[in-house]
């Protein structure tokens, strides 16, 4: 089956018009994070499971899919080597800014999908303030479920995640003392059903419109 994505930086101006006019009036744009994951995972492990998650959600919504920001609100993390992080007033204004340009557009529906936590909360009140000023608009943050026991911050849930999608960046061999019994139950089945969950509740977040 051809994917039924149309990733936007890929589209000339005349061609966006066209996927509107035609119906497609949902975009997700997608929120990850550059920061410290331990020795055992990349700095850009987030990140590289929103384009993931972005890629899938927007196929299954038949969206319009935004590249990813790749660096989000990590200041919990702001001191450990390799984080980059933006404030969540930043962070906000991002999706602010994003959210008018699609709306501009004819986008109606619009869903900010996060895959790190700090992201959350400013994407949830931009999306507030949105819907609000965009009445033909709807904008949503769905939180993605992690299921009943996501572990501790890069452990089993992140680590199988990655095992799924990148396996030659994990270092299972190289995890912190305090994880390597958690990351030992890690593997790339387990991440392919972690994967499944949160796409498949983001996805049942996000209102359906006829376009």
């Amino acid at each position: 089956m051809w994917p039924r994505v149309k990733e936007l930086e890929s589209l000339t101006a005349n061609q966006l018009r066209d996927s509107v006019a035609a119906g497609m009036v949902t975009a997700v744009v997608p929120f990850g994070s550059i920061e410290h994951q331990g020795p055992h995972l990349p700095l850009g492990a987030d990140a590289l499971v929103a384009d993931a998650v972005g890629l899938e959600v927007a196929n299954r919504l038949g969206a319009l899919l935004a590249p990813s920001f790749r660096v989000g609100c990590a200041t919990g993390h702001a001191a450990l080597t390799g984080t980059l992080s933006l404030s969540a007033e930043t962070i906000g204004d991002l999706g602010w800014g994003v959210g008018h340009g699609l709306a501009r557009d004819g986008v109606r529906v619009i869903a900010f999908v996060s895959t790190h936590g700090g992201n959350l909360k400013p994407l949830r009140a931009a999306a507030a303030r949105l819907s609000e000023s965009l009445p033909a608009c709807v904008v949503c943050a769905p939180r993605g479920d992690l299921g009943p026991t996501p572990g501790a911050h890069s452990g089993e849930w992140l680590t199988s995640v990655l095992l799924a999608l990148r396996p030659e960046l994990v270092r299972i061999e190289q995890a912190s003392a305090e994880l390597a019994g958690e990351v030992a139950r890690a593997s790339a089945e387990r991440g392919r059903d972690h994967l499944e969950r949160f796409v498949a509740s983001v996805v049942a977040q996000v209102p359906v419109t006829s376009g």
